[in-house]
């Protein structure tokens, strides 16, 4: 479990639509990753036993199923692609990623990113001379400096400052359910 270094990450796009989340947590953390989530077209469940006002918002618009309670062990995890732990107490958070681990799941530790299997980056969309791109950045577990390099490069992207000429016809995604 966990990465040794950022040189062990490796780059990933995610299609998550139509799939589980599961977030373990119920704080504005997990607010953010929700929405974040469910813009990716993913199915998120929450276990927690209380939420923040935004995540209530979104379970009561019908967007997020929600289990009212303490996470209880791996079995809290079936059905979820990738798992994120968010809820503010190291040890429930180490023991929702070593029970991903086991279950060979991806695992996002919100508050120590090196803990578990996965990370999220910094991205945004831009509209470029050429099209549409979509960045995202690592910056060495220092959220806002990644921040601060998607912006940067999200800035050059829309100012035509880079060659993005399109290179090979775009096919069609596939989704596998």
């Amino acid at each position: 479990m966990g990465t040794p270094g950022d040189e062990a990450l490796a780059p990933l796009w995610l299609d998550l639509s139509g799939r589980r989340v599961t977030l373990v947590g119920g704080g504005p953390v997990a607010a953010r990753r929700a929405r974040t989530f469910l813009a990716d077209g993913a199915r998120v469940l929450v276990i927690s036993p209380e939420l923040d006002e935004d995540l209530s918002a979104l379970v009561g618009q019908g967007l997020v199923r929600w289990v009212e309670r303490e996470y209880r062990g791996p079995g809290d995890l079936d059905g979820a692609w990738l798992v994120h732990a968010a809820t503010g107490n190291l040890d429930v958070d180490l023991a929702v990623a070593d029970d991903a681990d086991d279950l060979q799941k991806f695992c996002i530790v919100a508050s120590r990113a090196v803990l578990g299997s996965a990370a999220v980056a910094a991205r945004t969309s831009a509209d470029t001379p050429t099209g549409r791109v979509q960045v995202a950045v690592h910056g060495g577990g220092d959220p806002r400096r990644s921040v601060a390099v998607r912006d940067a490069v999200a800035r050059l992207l829309c100012t035509g400052g880079a060659d993005l000429s399109p290179r090979r016809d775009a096919s069609p995604s596939r989704h596998v359910a």
